[in-house]
């Protein structure tokens, strides 16, 4: 059974494998900063799944994932893969619990946004400026409200797209797919979700 705290006024609902990512983050030395270690993680993460699938910009994300291992010695760098596996097989393991609780009418922890949960419970939150990820029923809430309106979309269109601002750890994406999903809806086949850029990156 999974445990709920609160981080910060956060709610977490944890699993042994986000807990072991906790764990293995926690367990890198001190030379390194907690902040650093979870962003080098997300990004090395991220431009290694881009490389897989889209070879156009390869050579820029590649010249970037260089750049990051170097500040990692080789027995640090194993532990990388490791934090991806524990992030996918808790993904995994949410799933695979809310279709038993599914089929058996039960209640089910459902999925959640692992990665804001880590970033709140490795205490990176900075309350004074109001940085915080959303907590995930907050994100679930606003998916019910607007999942199922754009039913007519995908009968025409087959899928349907969702905008992304792409500020954090993706919280809303994963709300919409499991309410997609509550739907009677494949996420995996109908769900496009395209990347809204920072402010920043418009210049």
């Amino acid at each position: 059974m999974s445990k709920k705290r609160v981080t910060a006024g956060h709610p977490v609902s944890g699993d042994i494998h986000q807990q072991a990512l906790v764990d293995l983050i926690q367990n890198f030395p001190a030379t390194h900063r907690t902040y650093s270690v979870f962003s080098d993680f997300v990004e090395l993460s991220a431009l290694s799944i881009s490389n897989s699938v889209d070879r156009q910009q390869f050579d820029a994300r590649e010249k970037r994932y260089l750049e990051i291992v170097q500040k990692y010695s080789k027995r640090e760098l194993e532990c990388f893969p490791h934090m991806l596996g524990e992030l996918v097989l808790s993904f995994e393991h949410r799933v695979a619990v809310m279709h038993r609780s599914s089929a058996s009418g039960g209640a089910s922890m459902g999925l959640t946004d692992v990665l804001g949960e880590v970033f709140m419970q490795l205490d990176m939150g900075n309350d004074r400026t109001g940085q915080f990820f959303t907590p995930y029923h907050v994100s679930r809430m606003m998916a019910m409200m607007t999942v199922g309106v754009d039913d007519e979309t995908i009968r025409r269109d087959g899928f349907i797209r969702a905008c992304e601002p792409a500020v954090g750890a993706g919280g809303m994406v994963i709300a919409l797919a499991e309410s997609m999903q509550d739907a009677g809806l494949n996420y995996q086949e109908t769900l496009h979700v395209n990347r809204v850029p920072r402010a920043f990156e418009l210049a």
